[in-house]
């Protein structure tokens, strides 16, 4: 309880303290497409990889340089989990405004407060800072601060429906990135829901979200080794700002649970020699 209490209150003081320009992770392995949720990474598991995000803007004027821009993003990330209880995420992203491109190194933070169980009513409640600081990697002192960083609190539920079977809804309240236009604190809700076809060879993971600025649909594949690839929109419900997204990044948690089953099938194995051989012996 004392290492909780005093994560929570380096959480708070990071809030208060820290304003640099922010930039919401997408698809990463405990979130939805642009939503973070209740869940954190485990103690030891981790997901590596990158994303690439496209926007166009179309506007009332003709096409031209000036007043038909496009965006595009590219970043590399790695978020590992902690303690079972905590979750940081390190990103280098590139972003391209026309023809002025803007490198951004940024870490999150994310601290789950309740665990949901298999059986009960207590749901997954996390907190979180995106970013906790840019100048952190970055070094540059001369970074505008013209925005404080994204601060959130996510809680997600696991339900079970007939017919429908097993899904999860999330929802959570934060600022900046999460209010919207004229705001500072904004609602943000989502639904996902897992598949496991038998000719995908994998979990697919459909969800759907509204992040405070618009309606974001996405669908994750997760092989069994672990690389994951997702394609998803953002803001659909505007279609001037829609934006379209892919990612390709690799998890270590399939793995780690083949490690666990295999040492737990040679102790069950072992246990069974051990019987038979001593059932022998009398």
């Amino acid at each position: 309880m004392v290492k909780y209490r005093i994560l929570l209150i380096l959480f708070v003081f990071a809030s208060i303290t820290v304003s640099n320009p922010v930039s919401g992770e997408i698809f990463t392995e405990s979130g939805l497409v642009d939503i973070p949720t209740g869940e954190v990474l485990k103690h030891g598991i981790f997901g590596v990889g990158t994303y690439v995000a496209f926007q166009h803007s179309f506007e009332d004027m003709p096409s031209t340089a000036e007043n038909n821009s496009s965006v595009n993003a590219l970043a590399i990330r790695l978020n590992f989990g902690l303690f079972d209880r905590v979750e940081f995420g390190l990103e280098h992203l590139w972003n391209e405004h026309g023809f002025e491109p803007v490198t951004e190194r940024t870490v999150n933070l994310k601290v789950q407060l309740l665990k949901e169980q298999e059986v009960g009513v207590i749901p997954s409640v996390a907190i979180g800072i995106e970013p906790l600081s840019t100048k952190l990697l970055s070094g540059n002192s001369e970074t505008e601060e013209n925005e404080n960083p994204s601060v959130f609190l996510a809680v997600s539920k696991t339900f079970n429906l007939p017919w429908i079977h097993q899904f999860s809804g999330h929802i959570g309240v934060g600022t900046q990135r999460f209010a919207s236009a004229g705001g500072t604190v904004g609602l943000f809700i989502g639904l996902s829901k897992e598949f496991q076809p038998a000719f995908t060879r994998g979990d697919i993971t459909m969800s759907m979200e509204f992040d405070g600025a618009g309606v974001n649909v996405g669908m994750r594949y997760i092989t069994p080794s672990g690389l994951q690839v997702a394609l998803g929109a953002e803001t659909l419900n505007s279609p001037d700002e829609s934006r379209y997204l892919a990612t390709v990044s690799w998890t270590n948690e399939r793995l780690v649970k083949q490690i666990d089953e295999t040492r737990r099938l040679i102790k069950q194995l072992a246990i069974e020699a051990k019987r038979a051989v001593s059932q022998k012996s009398k």
